[in-house]
């Protein structure tokens, strides 16, 4: 007997005559070593090769043949794999089965019906596609004949989908629907068009899989418009039914098809591929490592007008132009294909937080069963999952190997779908888990319109397509000569402008591609539009500082207004003179202690208004003064006195006296300093040393900031001059001298020649001194931290006297700042970015009527001198929208003392400037501002996603009612996922509820980003430093976590009524759990859509209950709300529980006792068996 093998013929003629019958070429032009894909081999035809191999035994994976596309190599790959199938793979038996009998949705026709569903993340989308055929005298009854025929032809065209997940061939005819609009004028019959389209383009078909309207126009024109259902029909399909519609109107006969799609559906499913364990086990070994979708800028759903919007952008490219992208590609190894996938991942990644995503490949191919399956109607597509990192890819062709190379990877494991990809990663991550991003390749396929289609009904005029779950599907179709690059778009959740953004990004790229071979393997250039960038440059400006060191200006006001009230305090006032003369005396006991220009001197103590006669004589002195609060651990402030490389301490107030370092308390400074005689200020230059402050250090240990006169005088110029403040100001000095904020409070004020009411340590904790000062001493500006701002304005609503209030250095709620405007009407109010290394601010932005979407005030604009970037994790900058780090050049720190490695991380160099990286998570509005999105050491990966907390925390303050709010993540014992999820909220509506506030999140954000438990608190702590306290934060999370047990498990509730032990049965057992509880969310627990459709085809059989949808899982989620729904469905729950009574008698019997029962032999039963 002979076998399949030895009838194989597996010499180099045979495998070269098969390849150029792909690439329609004679087999003698064919060269064995010549690289197949430079020859204009592609993907999708290296694929139908290796599966019609396969078909006949030979296991040649797609992923082998890509490593070495050449004749000679395949030619040894089959011989070496054919004799190890050798008994072939048989035809399977035609399905001699009903015709009209339901029978189960492909992989993808489930995923389509699911994504229907408004319950499903991004659903409530039909998958369609609709065209325009712009046409001359086609004829209405010749349309209906031939759509009749095709009808007749195609059963797939009549398929009926089934509330179970099934479907069904039904009879439904296909009329043509005929509008006369012949009488209008040109210009209303298109706009009658247009509101046909605008109809069309966006609706839910409904029972119906193809559409066909014809609308007869003036002077004999005609639009065919065609809409396909694709749940019944892929691209492949479409070209068939499309080209037999065009024959059957001109009269011709076609043959008779002799397979049908239900027949292939159940070839299919009968013989499984045999690696199908082998890719499944490979795709599970990764899903841990696998990554998540592009991160783009999206519009919370809730926040969507139209959410279901689906819009167009598309290009032709002319023969030339892709002919020499085709050309620069295959020399280079790249199929054609690939170069538009990478040029679309490019563009995504330029747009993303991350280059390492995910992103989805249609594929479209067909088992050789039977010699007609290629001219049939039906769902043959698959996905494919491409884990793609163009992290380290810069050029064009870099990316195109990465992607390549991807896409070889998933393809040799391709018999597991993406979609079983994403249903386990769902399961891994505890979330549902898209791939939204989609790249669909029609090269190779041939034209979308063939020549008999056009001939017949006219130019396509337009045509768009949708699918639930999709952001964007960026196709590359043949067509007309040319090629058709187009984005279908779900508009509405992206940001405005960046849709149109990145489509121009990428045409320009595959125009420069197409046109300059060099391009391929150059860097890329600027991804900002031009645009942006002008809007940005716009907001940069210079002003001229005076030069002055920071103590300069205190000096000029003493000898304007000697007189005028310098410094206000509990312990007595100071006028300038007063304050001049006792800073003159502490800088000359500095001297005479040894200390010298550029020396560093430690300023220690509580807070005081000795501090400020310190500050101003240190720098008097020509020194650096490093500040150290009393409220220091000691082995913190011993920390900071080493590091500071401090020569001398001088004290404040009733401060502690250092150990080993020369120390003076400023009440012996003044007593020696006033024999000191006509003391000189000594001269200091801009560029020198004024202060060193220590912040903490992510090691632990505080890292030194050193700051110049020059860049916090920019700071300090530009506030006086801003709001122009006077002799007549006065500011409350709440900052102690380790915040930064000091330094306007003492510095700039006394610049200006205000005075300065000075909060000691005795009441710097206390809100209520701080609103009796301000009203008592007529305050007008605070240098205020949000939170000490919150606290005020919690026990001082009349604060008529402030007119100034400069806020920064955490989240600025714009509730907080009504309340502000409230409590002092009038006042000027500025939200500014900033921090110790950028001379405490660096962009302000001075908000009027404040939006009703702001979820925070931004940081705004650059300071004059100063300018910013938003910095992408590769060194670009960032497109608006798009989240990058805060860079700052201009006014900037110097570094951090004795620390030159940390120096050269964080202060860099680039295009000329030295920028300073802040570790802020910024973004560009469109009007050029920056908006405060995070810090990226507050970037967390949860449930495989990466997460901004700051964005959480936004999202909640955007609903009504709640005031503040802080997310963390935290451990959860027991869990394989390690960490969940968190947040404090307190609220302004005492009625709102957790519940509450987790359906509105639902609302705003992805499931991934809903927190899995939020702690109501009375206050949202913070720091003394006026910074929410994250830590506190934290341990407020962590026990309210331990009050309640470890997660929901804690308060299981078990299934009381019949009916609810059924369906908790029924669940259990489809999940594979050993039980599940009354309020065990569906999802939590691993299940999915596929799983869903079990579930309600068991309830169905099992409890006899045919009303159940698996709509009805989506919405209910739990066993308790499920059997609330069924219950509903019968008005009733007598016959219900009735039911479910049987079947829990029946599973709780032994097989031999329920075939007894029925009368079968033991183990054939299908009643329900655990």
């Amino acid at each position: 007997m002979t076998s399949q093998a030895d009838s194989l013929t597996t010499s180099s003629a045979t495998v070269r005559a098969e390849v150029a019958e792909l690439l329609g070429v004679d087999a003698s032009e064919l060269d064995p070593d010549a690289d197949l894909i430079a020859s204009g081999l592609d993907s999708i035809r290296m694929m139908s090769l290796s599966g019609r191999w396969r078909k006949q035994g030979i296991d040649v994976g797609f992923a082998a043949m890509a490593a070495n596309p050449t004749v000679a190599y395949w030619t040894q790959l089959v011989g070496e794999h054919a004799p190890a199938l050798a008994s072939g793979v048989e035809e399977p038996a035609a399905d001699a089965g009903d015709p009209h009998a339901p029978f189960p949705l492909a992989t993808m026709q489930h995923a389509l019906w699911m994504g229907r569903n408004e319950l499903t993340e991004l659903g409530g989308v039909a998958a369609h596609l609709y065209v325009e055929f712009d046409g001359f005298g086609v004829d209405p009854d010749r349309l209906g004949a031939a759509a009749a025929q095709l009808a007749a032809r195609h059963p797939m065209l009549r398929v009926e989908i089934l509330g179970d997940g099934t479907q069904r061939i039904g009879d439904r005819p296909l009329p043509v629907k005929t509008t006369d609009l012949r009488d209008l004028d040109a210009a209303a019959a298109e706009a009658r068009l247009a509101e046909i389209r605008q109809t069309k383009s966006h609706q839910l078909l409904e029972g119906e899989v193809l559409e066909l309207a014809l609308t007869l126009l003036p002077d004999g024109r005609t639009r065919l418009h065609v809409d396909l259902d694709m749940q019944a029909a892929d691209a492949v399909s479409y070209r068939n039914f499309m080209a037999d519609l065009a024959a059957f109107y001109r009269g011709a006969q076609l043959p008779d098809l002799g397979y049908s799609y239900r027949e292939y559906r159940s070839a299919y499913t009968a013989t499984p591929p045999a690696n199908a364990d082998t890719d499944r086990d490979w795709w599970t070994e990764r899903i841990p490592s696998l990554p998540e979708p592009p991160a783009l800028p999206l519009v919370p759903r809730a926040e969507q007008r139209n959410p279901h919007r689906g819009t167009r952008r598309w290009k032709f490219l002319d023969a030339q132009t892709r002919d020499g992208l085709y050309a620069a590609a295959r020399k280079r190894g790249i199929t054609p294909a690939m170069a538009f996938a990478a040029s679309y991942a490019g563009t995504l990644a330029r747009w993303s937080t991350s280059r390492h995503f995910l992103l989805n490949l249609p594929m479209f191919g067909r088992e050789p069963y039977h010699p007609d399956v290629d001219r049939l109607v039906g769902d043959f597509s698959s996905s494919l999952m491409l884990d793609v990192d163009l992290t380290a890819a810069h050029t064009p062709a870099q990316r195109a190997r990465v992607v390549q190379e991807a896409l070889h990877t998933s393809a040799g494991h391709a018999t597991y779908s993406g979609l079983s990809v994403l249903r386990d990663l769902s399961r891994h991550n505890g979330t549902p888990t898209l791939a939204p991003f989609v790249f669909t390749s029609a090269l190779g396929l041939g034209d979308l319109f063939a020549g008999d289609v056009t001939d017949q009904f006219g130019t396509p005029v337009w045509h768009i397509s949708q699918g639930p779950q999709v952001l964007i599907d960026a196709q590359v179709t043949p067509f007309s000569g040319g090629l058709l690059v187009n984005w279908d778009v779900r508009e509405e959740a992206f940001r405005p402008g960046v849709i149109d953004a990145m489509f121009a990004y990428q045409l320009a790229e595959l125009d420069r591609l197409a046109t300059d071979d060099a391009a391929w393997d150059a860097p890329d250039p600027v991804a900002v539009p031009e645009a942006q960038l002008a809007v940005r440059r716009a907001l940069e400006s210079t002003a001229e500082r005076s030069g002055d060191a920071l103590h300069d200006g205190f000096f000029r006001s003493a000898a304007t207004n000697p007189d005028a009230p310098a410094v206000i305090s509990g312990s007595g006032d100071l006028t300038y003179a007063e304050l001049r003369e006792q800073v003159l005396s502490v800088a000359a006991a500095l001297t005479v202690a040894g200390i010298k220009p550029g020396d560093t001197v430690a300023v220690l103590g509580p807070k005081c208004a000795e501090q400020v006669t310190a500050l101003l004589a240190v720098h008097a002195a020509g020194a650096v003064y490093v500040p150290i609060g009393a409220d220091q651990p000691a082995d913190r402030a011993a920390s900071i006195l080493r590091s500071s490389e401090a020569r001398m301490a001088l004290v404040c107030g009733d401060g502690d006296i250092p150990e080993n370092l020369c120390a003076l308390t400023v009440r012996e400074a003044l007593r020696v300093g006033a024999r000191v005689q006509d003391y000189k200020p000594a001269a200091i230059s801009p560029e020198q040393i004024a202060y060193v402050l220590f912040t903490s250090g992510s090691t632990g240990e505080p890292k030194g900031v050193e700051v110049t006169h020059a860049a916090s005088m920019n700071t300090v110029e530009f506030i006086n001059d801003h709001f122009a403040i006077g002799p007549a100001d006065r500011c409350l000095a709440l900052s102690t001298l380790e915040g930064d904020l000091s330094v306007l409070d003492v510095f700039g004020m006394l610049r200006a020649g205000g005075s300065l009411v000075v909060v000691d340590e005795a009441q710097r904790r206390d809100p209520d001194s701080w609103a009796r000062m301000i009203n008592d001493h007529r305050v007008t500006v605070l240098h205020f931290m949000p939170g000490w701002l919150e606290m005020l304005l919690e026990v001082g609503d009349a604060l008529p006297s402030v007119r100034v209030v400069p806020t920064g250095g955490d989240w600025v709620r714009p509730e907080m700042v009504r309340a502000l405007r409230a409590a002092a009407p009038g006042v000027r109010f500025a939200g500014l970015g900033g921090a110790t290394e950028t001379a405490t601010h660096n962009t302000i932005c001075e908000p009027g009527e404040l939006p009703a979407d702001w979820s925070a005030v931004p940081f705004g604009r650059p300071l004059p001198n100063n300018a910013c970037r938003v910095v992408a994790i590769d060194g670009s900058d960032c497109p608006d929208w798009v989240p990058g780090e805060l860079w700052v050049s201009g006014g900037i720190a110097r570094g951090y003392r004795g620390r030159p490695d940390l120096t050269a991380e964080r202060f860099v160099s680039h295009a000329g400037r030295i920028w300073y990286r802040t570790g802020d998570l910024v973004r560009h509005l469109p009007d050029g501002q920056i908006d405060f999105v995070g810090r990226a050491d507050h970037r967390v990966k949860v449930s495989g996603y990466r997460i901004e907390l700051g964005e959480v925390e936004a999202a909640l303050r955007r609903i009504a009612g709640v005031d503040a709010a802080v997310a963390a993540v935290l451990p959860t014992p027991g869990d394989r996922r390690g960490e969940q999820l968190t947040a404090v909220v307190r609220l302004a509506d005492p009625r709102l509820s957790v519940g509450d506030l987790t359906s509105a999140m639902a609302e705003l954000v992805p499931p991934h980003m809903v927190p899995s438990h939020i702690a109501l608190v009375e206050a949202v702590p913070f720091t003394v430093g006026g910074k929410i306290d994250r830590r506190a934060a934290a341990t407020l999370l962590s026990e309210s976590l331990a009050d309640r047990g470890d997660g929901p498990a804690q308060t299981h509730r078990a299934p009381s009524t019949a009916l609810e032990r059924a369906l908790a049965d029924i669940v259990a057992s489809v999940l594979s759990r050993d039980g599940v509880g009354l309020d065990d969310d569906f999802f939590e627990l691993g299940g999915d859509s596929v799983l869903a459709t079990q579930t309600v085809a068991r309830i169905r059989d099992w409890l006899d209950s045919p009303s159940v949808m698996v709509t009805d899982i989506f919405a209910a989620r739990t066993v308790a709300a499920l059997a609330q729904r069924l219950v509903g469905h019968e008005s009733g729950s007598a016959r219900l529980n009735a039911v479910a009574e049987l079947y829990l008698e029946v599973v709780a019997m032994k097989s031999d006792d329920v075939a007894s029962a029925l009368g079968t032999v033991p183990g054939s039963t299908s009643a329900p068996m655990r």
